[in-house]
């Protein structure tokens, strides 16, 4: 059974601002290309929710890049069948330096 992906206010703002500097510099192509992407990942991650690295401190909390220039960080709870991302960022900028309270 697949887990359901919910979105913190953070994460959210984070793919905004991804897209928002995707808009002003790339192509409407390169754009649709990156959130059709961006979809098949979470796609995928629905499916296999250990698919990305654990983070050293908190065994439930999982980070990894979903391409070569966005990086995800999200929760995984098991007993709720549910993925919560926590980060969504540009891998240049940088990481958090603590996740928001469970």
């Amino acid at each position: 059974m697949a887990y359901k992906i919910v979105w913190t206010k953070q994460a959210i703002n984070g793919f905004d601002k991804v897209v928002s500097y995707l808009i002003e510099n790339w192509t409407e192509k390169e754009l649709r290309e990156f959130i059709s992407e961006t979809d098949r990942f979470f796609e995928i991650l629905a499916q296999f929710p250990e698919i990305l690295q654990r983070t050293a401190t908190k065994e439930n909390v999982r980070r990894g890049p979903i391409n070569k220039l966005t990086v995800i960080t999200y929760r995984l709870k098991r007993v709720t069948k549910q993925i919560e991302i926590i980060s969504f960022r540009s891998a240049r900028q940088k990481p958090l330096k603590r996740y928001p309270p469970l």
